[in-house]
């Protein structure tokens, strides 16, 4: 789908996208867009009625420019192992792990790992999300969840449901919380114009006394957050990328993700896929139950002789 999208791209007039970041922003959105719609098709084709939905998380990587696109509580880390003095990991973005854990053998003397978060969790109780869900006559309710899992049995999380039920408020598919997909007429599905429109909530829902069942615009959406970032640059010299659902967040903080990747990769000198496949394995023995999906990307450059 995003090559279908790049060539579309390709084939339009684009010349007011001039910089990378405007493709593929673009290429993003509207195969984000394009899959949601076929996606919340699907659920309803040949007498089906899936309620089903997820999450997801994508990157594109084009030159020199990472694109990562995001919606719901997919988690994307990206590291990188800088010589000292380098000026952007300064940023206070950026933050270092500490090498007095580590038995740093795969590092050269004055080499530094740094790491941060490129992605935001689409919870409902962020202000933006909770506006919207708000604004549309949605509701959250704060529901506590025991993880129980091996390192630490006491270690329970909070957890902002839309509606009483989703624990996301951007999502792939979800139709039940989206107006288009609740409306009489599919013409008005089609021309995507569901948002000032007033649709009737589903009979699944447990709705809040006094509640009118009826709802405007989307509870759920389905437009990504779109960061960027740049890799190879001055004074870096390895980099990955830590891709996962919530399965694995549940249970490992971003910090201890990053030094268990780094372990696996430069220690025991493992390919990015094995690495993946690892901390999976990892997630499912500290005991969590949801999805585990995780995509670990190490990049490779090579210097370009410019004279």
């Amino acid at each position: 789908m995003l090559m279908e999208e790049q060539s579309a791209l390709a084939s339009r007039d684009s010349a007011i996208l001039s910089s990378i970041e405007d493709r593929t922003l673009e290429v993003l959105s509207n195969a984000f867009d394009r899959l949601d719609r076929e996606f919340c098709s699907l659920c309803t084709r040949d007498g089906r009625e899936w309620d089903s939905g997820s999450t997801a998380l994508a990157a594109l990587v084009v030159d020199d420019v990472v694109t990562l696109a995001n919606l719901g509580d997919c988690r994307g880390v990206v590291c990188r192992v800088v010589s000292s003095g380098i000026a952007e990991t300064a940023d206070s973005e950026w933050q270092e792990l500490d090498p007095k854990d580590e038995e740093d053998n795969a590092f050269l003397s004055g080499e530094r790992l740094f790491w941060r978060g490129v992605t935001e969790t689409h919870s409902p109780l962020l202000s933006e999300e909770e506006e919207r869900i708000k604004a549309a006559n949605g509701w959250i309710i704060l529901d506590t969840d025991r993880l129980g899992h091996r390192s630490d049995p006491a270690r329970s999380i909070q957890i902002a449901r839309t509606c009483g039920d989703l624990a996301v408020s951007r999502a792939i598919g979800d139709r039940d919380f989206k107006a288009a997909y609740n409306l009489p007429t599919q013409a008005v599905v089609e021309q995507r114009k569901e948002i000032a429109m007033s649709w009737d909530g589903p009979s699944v829902f447990i709705y809040p006394d006094g509640h009118s069942g009826r709802f405007k615009g989307d509870l759920v959406s389905s437009v990504p957050d779109v960061k960027f970032f740049k890799i190879g640059q001055e004074g870096v010299v390895d980099e990955f990328l830590i891709m996962a659902c919530d399965g694995l967040w549940d249970v490992m903080d971003a910090d201890d993700a990053v030094r268990i990747a780094k372990n696996l990769l430069f220690d025991k000198k493992l390919s990015a896929k094995d690495g993946a496949e690892r901390l999976a394995e990892l997630a499912t023995h500290l005991g969590s139950s949801d999805n585990i999906t995780v995509i670990l990307i190490r990049f490779y450059w090579e210097e370009i002789d410019k004279k």
